[in-house]
């Protein structure tokens, strides 16, 4: 039971650093003739933090004991890597991704805008797919 917990927290740790960092160093969002300067990221990125964080919590932390995959000791570092991997790449494009330029004074960062939300939408998906799927590889047949 402390070995899970270990690997959420520092799956939540790489949610918030990466978080974080895509918020200080992401494009923003340029418009007017007198350039007004608005910044995306550090008004949305830190509710697909947070909906992240709540999606590995309650795959990992609040599953019950009767849900499948409930235990599998074995499949929480996967759960880390895998869901580091994503925030991370989100972060990487949230930061790296190039504006969108509309006439001569409206700039859109677009991967700011979008790559969260894909990382807080594959989240949930990439840790019941590795908890369910090291739970069905272990448990054999005898599971109902």
């Amino acid at each position: 039971m402390q070995t899970k917990n270990y690997w959420v927290y520092i799956t939540i740790a790489v949610i918030w650093i990466t978080v974080i960092v895509s918020m200080m160093q992401s494009p923003e969002l340029q418009f007017g003739d007198e350039p007004r300067i608005f910044n995306v990221a550090a008004l949305l990125d830190w509710f697909w933090g947070l909906l992240g964080t709540v999606f590995v919590m309650r795959s990992t932390v609040f599953r019950r004991p009767h849900e499948s995959g409930y235990g599998q000791d074995e499949a929480w570092g996967f759960v880390t890597l895998t869901v580091s991997g994503i925030w991370v790449a989100a972060m990487l494009v949230s930061i790296m991704a190039p504006t969108v330029t509309i006439g001569d004074d409206i700039f859109i960062p677009a991967g700011t805008i979008v790559a969260p939300i894909v990382a807080a939408a594959l989240t949930p998906y990439a840790c019941e797919f590795l908890i369910e799927g090291v739970a069905a590889r272990l448990a054999g047949p005898q599971r109902i």
